[in-house]
């Protein structure tokens, strides 16, 4: 019993130097990042909403949506194609005839460029040279009123 109420102290003594040293100590890490202050380091560069759709508008880029799951049945930006990160090198087989290193490709996802930027890495290791990331993915592109085909499947 006396090892039970020891242990209680000292486990209260611990919480009271913890929240003392919490409240006391500066220079806190901010709990959402402000995006003025932090900058992400991207393998390659984002591309806005607008600037994505001249190109779309004018052909010269091919989309691709990295997003992962089953592309089945999801709505995607017309003309796109899938290369995931899960299976890159089935999707790349896919697309080998027609798609070339030197090929411009603007690569999305669902609205982090996080997991676009893995896929991106893997391609730049590959060779492919002209790749940007949609802004704001799949997500912005709707928003922005751009194109889009397929329907959403209810989760």
């Amino acid at each position: 019993m006396r090892a039970l109420r020891q242990s209680a102290v000292l486990l209260g003594v611990a919480m009271v130097v913890a929240v003392a040293t919490w409240a006391v100590r500066g220079d806190r890490l901010p709990l959402v990042a402000d995006a003025e202050v932090y900058t992400l380091d991207l393998t390659v560069p984002l591309v806005s909403v607008a600037e994505a759709r001249e190109f779309y508008d004018a052909g010269s880029h091919y989309f691709v949506d990295t997003r992962a799951g089953e592309p089945a049945g999801r709505p995607v930006i017309p003309g796109s194609f899938i290369i995931r990160e899960t299976s890159l090198d089935n999707d790349l087989v896919a697309v080998m005839d027609f798609l070339y290193p030197e090929d411009p490709l603007i690569l999305y996802g669902a609205d982090t460029p996080l997991p676009v930027d893995a896929v991106a890495a893997r391609l730049v290791n590959m060779g492919y040279e002209n790749l940007v990331i949609l802004q704001g993915g799949f997500a912005a592109w709707r928003a922005a009123g751009a194109p889009t085909t397929g329907e959403e499947v209810a989760p």
